[in-house]
Parts: C-alpha cells; sequence; structure tokens
C-alpha cells in the first residue's frame, strides 16, 4: 500500500547473506549485481539458499488516512473511472488512489444489476493534507472529510483486510478471517 512512497519491499534489501551451490557465503559486494538483482525477484530460478536480509527501515507517517468511497454507474460511476485512469500514476506519491469494480444489484432498479465503482485508498498523512490534494487532482469524486477516517498505519492494515474500524491490533496475530466488508458509503 505504500509502494508508491517507498517501493516495495525488494527495492529495500540493501544486502543479502547467500550461501551458493559450493557452501560458500556472499554478502551483495561478492555476489555481484547481476544475482543480488536475481534473488530479490529478478530471476525465476534457485541461486542458492538465502541465510540473512539487511534491509532498510523506512520512517513512515504517526497517521495515515484511509477512504473506501463507493459510486454506482447512476452516480456517474463511468465518468469517474475514466478520470481516474488518467489521474491515478500522477498524484503525489503519499497517495495510493486504487479502484475496485464489482457488479451487484441495483439499489435504484430493484431486481437489475449495475456496476459499483470502488475508490479505496491510502494517504500517509492527515485528512487536513489529503482533502487539498484530492480537490486538485480528482474532485470529480466529491470527497469529504465525512469518508475519511485517519489512524496508525498498523490499524490501516486491519481496515484493508476488512476488519472494523476500532479492531484491536491483536486481532491481526490471530487467523480468523474477516467477512468481506460492506460497501461504506453510497450517495443517492
Amino acid at each position: 500500500m505504500m509502494s508508491r512512497k517507498f517501493g516495495t519491499a525488494a527495492d529495500n534489501i540493501i544486502d543479502a547473506k547467500l550461501i551458493d551451490a559450493n557452501g560458500l557465503i556472499h554478502d551483495r559486494e561478492s555476489m555481484g549485481e547481476d544475482l543480488f538483482w536475481a534473488i530479490r525477484g529478478g530471476g525465476g530460478t534457485s541461486f542458492g539458499l538465502i541465510i540473512s536480509w539487511k534491509v532498510k527501515l523506512l520512517n513512515i507517517p504517526e497517521k495515515v488516512t484511509v477512504f473506501n468511497v463507493t459510486r454506482t454507474l447512476e452516480q456517474n460511476a463511468t465518468q469517474l473511472v475514466y478520470k481516474w485512469q488518467y489521474i491515478a500514476h500522477k498524484v503525489d506519491d503519499s497517495l495510493l488512489l486504487r479502484l475496485f469494480l464489482r457488479s451487484s444489484q441495483s439499489p435504484f432498479r430493484p431486481g437489475q444489476r449495475t456496476v459499483y465503482a470502488f475508490f479505496t485508498t491510502l494517504f500517509l498523512g492527515g485528512v487536513d493534507e489529503l482533502l487539498p490534494e484530492m480537490q486538485k487532482s480528482f474532485p470529480e469524486l466529491g470527497l469529504v472529510k465525512e469518508d475519511c477516517i485517519e489512524m496508525t498505519w498498523i490499524k490501516s492494515i486491519l481496515f484493508f483486510a476488512g476488519f472494523p474500524s476500532g479492531t484491536p491490533i491483536e486481532l491481526y496475530m490471530e487467523t480468523i478471517q474477516p467477512s468481506r466488508r460492506k460497501c461504506s458509503r453510497i450517495t443517492v
């Protein structure tokens, strides 16, 4: 969720210890940059046994902001999806603006289906920083403060896993699967 700002986990590996087929232990320098690239996902085979990783730690903000705004075809979802595809990769690096589409029963036309567009987002910062960015880059979504929830990053993991707001972090350590979350907001 933070890859736009910080890259993937593989991007933050700064060294590794690898045992090769001859039993020799190599670090980044002795294995060379090609093998170091390959062990981080750049190749599709086994190059040896990794016995340790050295990972660059990152400072993340004390609070992040999340939202899940849903729109239907009747609420201009088609135009929003069209706009999203042109701006999602250009917004601030601290903003991951995801889109999910689903077809389901229409609340507007009983017995008929409609398409739902779910804009599910993580912003590395507070809501007061997020709203101006959204107003500048995607005002058509109509995001308002009431759509947003500020929380710690670790609690955002629970949010995106489908757990209700306020779920204790300890639940993350359990193997219970959450029920799939329903739409958090549909504006009629």
